[in-house]
């Protein structure tokens, strides 16, 4: 059901009122399916504000447009005085028009219609511009949902936001326990809550804080606690007494009847499991994929307030023996007390930075620095004036002696028995080397891998993954024509620039350099970590890649104008080490990836840039325009997949000359598919006369007139 509010009334009254004036109707209407009720309901009438009004579908003159999802029109409408409508806005309807108004799955949720034309009869002509009014009024319509869904979850985060600063603020683990149970209550509107931490050495839960129990102790290896602890996954139980994996005994103990569970698990920093949070009894009704959602965030901050209450116990104490500490530490360590001024400093981080002599530092106030040392110090202000703990990656620092390093910076609060800040402990991790490491390793295998070669000892215990992603797979026509006819370090180093222009665009959209083949180049997008918008991603780089070559030819005019085709598909595939144990290579194999490649193999076929699959045209559709081009079977594949190609992005809207060659494309290709070859070719051949620079266009064409040919002859 349509939000009633001003703005989207608004609108959708600028619409009608257009309507009007583009068809010289005298007045448009839409109704909006109150799918409760089955009436249809007219929200606002060009000329009219604010008017609610519901009428039956069947007593609609455009009713039928509901039930068949296809456009009417009537130039003789019988008069009716009686007739509910034109009653209700004292209107007298003459001449009427009514197409369907589509959501995103395809489902009618409207009607739109306009009424007597001025002077002149309805035409083919007013019901396609309706239609795409009607596509207008959808647009209006799913942006005020996407609106109010996303007021909601700014809401949902603005709370949860609330409840992360009340745990920040506390820093005795019994209090910041009670806190936390009684903020999970809240959040998710619930009766109860409850903690339960892993006692590793005997596999059993217990309560640490159960808001509700007062001081009882719950200690369990049963339950869905139980269950979520093994599965180490957040689980929704609405219905307890039906679930198998529940254990009553808790609720006959303590006379409570348990009628709705949420849970998630609790993980340490190593990804250990430190417990699970629950909370029991949703006070507004039952628990939804929502609160499980705010469930789990939540928990994954239980983590860091308790590791901070934890880090805040081991820090005590700590100034007695920092002396002795800091010098046996990798780390550059310096220490600064609360009038800001230097105490201690070790020998790592005078190496580190060039000095001579860690002594010319001590009672050396951090403002009379020089200024190479002094923005490595510029934090320590504000760690010891609020106690917060500050951290910092990858600042780049020119030391004494004139070398350029990267450092991590952690800074700490240091405080004495009675809680008081006393000064700052300034760590500096030097990681100049690993970035070089890294740097130089990016060059050669994808950046995802590099921290796991540098990390594992053994890669050949980085086993595979069986994953969704998008494969994109790019190639240069005609290529071996250029290298016969330009020399080789001409083709090198045009090459060259070629791929540093399309790893510009494949860095952007966030895709994975898998492989070069050749002139070919292989981009995943999702491995190994896969988001919701890896295929937009990867159309999105396809789009890039073609501006980038654009540019690319125009800047090197005395070079090869080099043009390129793509494919991309979406599917399962397996990513992981192939080769041997002298030499690894990370990939992904599967049926996705040979179809990428015959999509990019294809579109030499069909005179078209840029060819995608149908598992990649769901995933992209409501982002760009895009039409099917063909079914063809590909290798080890019994039924044929659908190809389709992609015009644009959405935020520019088609012209009405390419509206119109889509839809005579389309109606081609729907009468190719049933065999009607005449009428497929009459189609084709206005879509043709629309653009004929088409590729498919002309293929299918020639196909038509080879099966007309068969068939005379």
């Amino acid at each position: 059901m349509l939000n009633r509010n001003e703005k989207v009334l608004k609108e959708i009254n600028s619409v009608l009122e257009q309507i009007s004036k583009t068809i010289q109707a005298e007045r448009s209407l839409f109704f909006i399916l109150n799918k409760d009720q089955g009436q249809l309901e007219c929200l606002l009438t060009q000329g009219t504000k604010n008017v609610v009004w519901s009428v039956d579908p069947e007593q609609l003159r455009t009713g039928s447009v509901l039930s068949t999802g296809k456009s009417m029109v009537d130039n003789k409408v019988p008069s009716d005085p009686k007739n509910s409508v034109d009653v209700f806005f004292n209107f007298t309807t003459k001449r009427i028009l009514g197409v369907p108004v589509f959501d995103e799955n395809g489902s009618v949720l409207g009607v739109l219609q306009s009424t007597n034309k001025k002077e002149a009869d309805f035409t083919e002509k007013d019901i396609k511009i309706l239609t795409s009014f009607a596509s207008a009024i959808a647009l209006i319509i799913k942006n005020n949902e996407l609106y109010l869904a996303s007021e909601q979850i700014k809401n949902d985060f603005s709370t949860l936001l609330d409840v992360f600063k009340a745990i920040s603020s506390e820093l005795n683990l019994n209090k910041l326990i009670q806190v936390i149970m009684t903020k999970a209550a809240e959040i998710t509107d619930s009766d109860r809550s409850s903690l339960f931490l892993l006692e590793e050495a005997t596999g059993e839960l217990w309560t640490m804080y159960a808001k509700g129990l007062e001081d009882i102790v719950v200690r369990t290896k049963k339950g869905v606690v139980a269950q979520v602890a093994t599965s180490k996954k957040p689980s929704i139980v609405n219905k307890p007494y039906e679930n198998p994996h529940f254990d009553p005994s808790i609720d006959k103990k303590t006379k409570y009847r348990t009628k709705s569970i949420l849970s998630a698990p609790v993980y340490g920093a190593n990804s250990q499991l430190l417990g699970v949070i629950q909370t029991v009894n949703k006070n507004s009704g039952v628990y939804d994929q929502a609160d499980l959602n705010i469930l789990t965030g939540f928990a994954s901050q239980i983590r860091i307030a308790i590791e901070n209450a934890k880090l805040f116990d081991q820090i005590q104490g700590v100034k007695n023996h920092l002396d002795i500490l800091v010098q046996n530490l990798d780390n550059g360590i310096v220490t600064v007390d609360r009038t800001f001024r230097i105490s201690t400093v070790n020998d790592t981080f005078a190496k580190m930075f060039g000095l001579k002599d860690v002594q010319d530092l001590n009672n050396i106030s951090i403002d009379a620095l020089d200024k190479e040392l002094l923005p490595l110090f510029k934090y320590c202000k504000k760690t010891i004036k609020t106690g917060e703990k500050n951290y910092y990656q990858e600042l780049k620092v020119v030391s004494r002696n004139k070398q350029l390093i990267t450092v991590n910076l952690s800074v700490l609060p240091m405080q004495d028995a009675k809680k008081n800040i006393i000064g700052a402990i300034v760590v500096f991790n030097d990681i100049s080397k690993e970035k070089r490491i890294q740097s130089n390793l990016s060059r050669y295998i994808p950046q995802h891998l590099v921290k796991d070669v540098m990390n594992q000892e053994n890669l050949s215990l980085l086993k595979g993954n069986f994953s969704q992603c998008s494969i994109l797979f790019s190639d240069i026509r005609n290529f071996t024509t250029l290298t016969e006819e330009f020399g080789a370090i001409q083709i090198v180093a045009l090459l060259n620039k070629y791929f540093e222009a399309m790893l510009t665009s494949i860095y952007k959209y966030n895709g994975v350099l898998d492989k070069y083949i050749g002139d070919a180049i292989m981009t995943v997008f999702g491995v190994p970590y896969a988001n919701i918008s890896d295929a937009k991603n990867a159309v999105n780089c396809a789009l890039d890649m073609f501006l980038k070559l654009e540019d690319l030819n125009q800047n090197n005019q005395t070079q090869p104008v080099l043009q390129i085709g793509v494919g991309i598909s979406t599917g399962k595939v397996v990513s992981g080490n192939i080769g041997s144990e002298k030499r690894f290579e990370y990939t992904v194999i599967g049926d996705s990836v040979n179809l990428a490649a015959r999509l990019e193999s294809a579109t030499k076929q069909f005179g078209v840039p840029l060819l995608i699959c149908e598992e990649t045209f769901k995933e992209v559709e409501e982002d760009f325009y895009c039409r099917e081009v063909d079914d063809f079977y590909v290798k080890g594949k019994h039924n044929p997949v659908r190809v389709f190609s992609v015009m644009g992005k959405k935020t520019k809207p088609l012209s009405i000359k390419q509206q119109q060659f889509l839809e005579n494309y389309k109606k081609g290709l729907s009468s190719y598919k049933r065999k009607q070859f005449n009428l497929a070719l009459q189609f084709f051949q206005l879509a043709d006369a629309l653009m004929a620079s088409d590729g498919p266009t002309k293929v299918f064409l020639n196909r038509c007139k080879e099966k007309l040919q068969k068939t005379y002859s």
